[in-house]
């Protein structure tokens, strides 16, 4: 499994190809800010591999639009451009230049943004818009699967609480003894179990009170 520190190692090799020799120093800053970050990391590997105009640039900001459900619609500033990406703790994809605005359907409605025009009319002045905060760093979002204050974990994230028990989920014994089974060892078993979760009740991370007693994510990740 990937480090954060190998994720790091590689973009660093990256842009010493892909950024002007005179903006490698000032990328590499950037990025060693967002080291612990896994979002951020996967938007700068995704941009200096791939280039968006195909040739040498350097991101110099990275600004916050938009976050649901532990995806991140994110706005990389360079000096040619503003460009969109979204971006998981498992990968970044591009969307496209900032001027071009946001099209897709299912990304607006994803992010509760009525139309392209509505995406426009909100994110048209982008001094007004807030820097991306690395993730580890903002005590709203679970450290593990990034959900926000209030919304669902990801399925089998280990800061998720027991609505029976009130214990860690993934590791009480409600799901077995939920389904009458020493083990669930079959796709079957897990999808009787999700069910049976979804009619208790899942209980939304709560900052407050989730966080706290969780680890460092970058100490799980190794």
């Amino acid at each position: 499994m990937q480090t954060l520190a190998d994720i790091k190692q590689e973009i660093s090799l990256l842009i010493d190809y892909a950024a002007p020799a005179e903006k490698r120093q000032e990328a590499m800053r950037l990025v060693e800010q967002y080291e612990t970050d896994l979002i951020a990391l996967r938007l700068f590997h995704h941009f200096y591999s791939f280039l968006p105009e195909a040739q040498e640039d350097a991101i110099s900001i990275l600004r916050l639009m938009a976050r649901r459900q532990g995806t991140f619609l994110l706005c990389a500033t360079t000096a040619i451009d503003d460009y969109l990406y979204l971006a998981t703790s498992e990968q970044a994809a591009f969307v496209g230049p900032l001027a071009a605005g946001l099209e897709d359907t299912e990304v607006l409605n994803f992010f509760g943004i009525a139309s392209p025009m509505d995406f426009h009319q909100r994110f048209s002045d982008l001094d007004h818009l807030t820097v991306h905060v690395p993730a580890p760093l903002d005590d709203r979002l679970c450290p593990i699967c990034l959900v926000a204050d209030g919304e669902y974990h990801t399925l089998g994230c280990p800061v998720e609480v027991c609505p029976w028990c009130g214990g860690q989920l993934i590791s009480c014994q409600c799901r077995f003894t939920q389904l009458g089974r020493a083990s669930l060892s079959t796709e079957g078993h897990i999808n009787a179990f999700v069910e049976r979760l979804e009619e208790k009740g899942r209980l939304p991370f709560n900052a407050d009170e989730d966080r706290p007693s969780y680890p460092d994510p970058t100490e799980l990740m190794g």
